[in-house]
């Protein structure tokens, strides 16, 4: 997996290519959060337009993200997932945790409500 990180005013959106696979990849996901957090920056939005895809592993990872975002009052909202995906996210009933845009830009407009 890799990861892009780009502010824009009070939010991080981070691009995520490739895999969400293993135990590596939610290390430096992990990692990511906490930078970010540490930095006061509490709003992300993940953008999986990249991901190809993403096991258990890759999900707890993201389960871990959003608990901590959220214990510093802040939030992470899911962009650009495939059917596929979709599916998945469906499937575990994480978009009942996370609010999933179809864009970036409508992820970042959420969070101006």
């Amino acid at each position: 997996m890799h990861l892009e990180e780009h502010i824009r005013g009070e939010v991080a959106v981070v691009t995520l290519s490739g895999e969400l696979l293993d135990e590596e990849d939610g290390t430096v996901l992990e990692q990511k959060i906490i930078s970010l957090t540490s930095d006061n920056i509490n709003k992300i939005v993940f953008d999986f337009g990249k991901l190809n895809t993403i096991n258990s592993q890759g999900l707890s990872a993201l389960l871990t993200a959003v608990k901590s975002v959220r214990s510093k009052g802040g939030d992470i909202r899911i962009a650009g997932l495939d059917k596929h995906l979709e599916n998945i996210f469906t499937k575990t009933r994480l978009v009942q945790i996370f609010d999933t845009y179809e864009t970036v830009g409508r992820a970042l407009a959420s969070y101006s409500r």
